[in-house]
């Protein structure tokens, strides 16, 4: 085999798409079934995807093609936020003797988690067999493999979905954030 794994290669890709299922089974439990609202655990997450999409736009600063990383970005950002409201209108929302709980909308979780799979589908089968390419040509052109600077940074695809996903949890989040606060004093039942 040309890989370096030898024999183990295929005991390697199936450990790998294992736990891929296992990671995509834990998120898509998250993102479609009852949830019990937690007001700290869901300000947190609301933090941590503020501060990841600073931190990510930050970082197109430093890149070659800056109004690119920005660009798609921004309509990445706002496909996330359309979604996140659409998933807003249809998340279910009550407060019984426990608190509060919603339930997101099955369908739109659905389509998240296959928008994820298609975004490390497209990595994996598009990305980086180009990526591999250019660094063999780059390689042979410059006859040294340590000159080449090859990376995903130049996928404007890529970056438009990650920032629909940072879009859509941030917006998402607050929008829980918002109703269940409205519901926290009142009585309980559902919506």
């Amino acid at each position: 085999m040309a890989s370096g794994f030898g024999h183990y290669s295929w005991a390697i890709i199936v450990g790998v798409v294992a736990l891929l299922a296992f990671v995509l089974y834990r998120r898509g439990k998250r993102l479609i079934g009852h949830q019990r609202f937690n007001e700290r655990r869901t300000f947190v997450r609301t933090l941590v995807f503020g501060v990841l999409i600073l931190f990510v736009l930050a970082s197109y600063v430093r890149r070659p093609d800056p109004v690119l990383g920005y660009g798609s970005a921004a309509v990445g950002f706002v496909l996330g936020v359309i979604i996140a409201l659409l998933a807003l209108r249809f998340t279910q929302m009550g407060r019984d003797d426990d608190g509060v709980w919603y339930v997101p909308n099955l369908y739109l979780g659905i389509g998240l988690i296959a928008l994820l799979v298609a975004r490390y589908v497209y990595e994996y089968f598009v990305v980086f067999p180009q990526m591999q390419k250019q660094a063999t040509v780059a390689a042979k052109a410059a006859n040294h493999p340590g000159n080449m600077h090859i990376s995903v940074a130049s996928q404007p695809i890529l970056h438009a979905v990650l920032f629909i996903v940072l879009g859509y949890y941030l917006v998402y989040y607050i929008g829980i954030l918002m109703r269940a606060r409205g519901m926290e004093s009142g009585p309980a039942g559902g919506e």
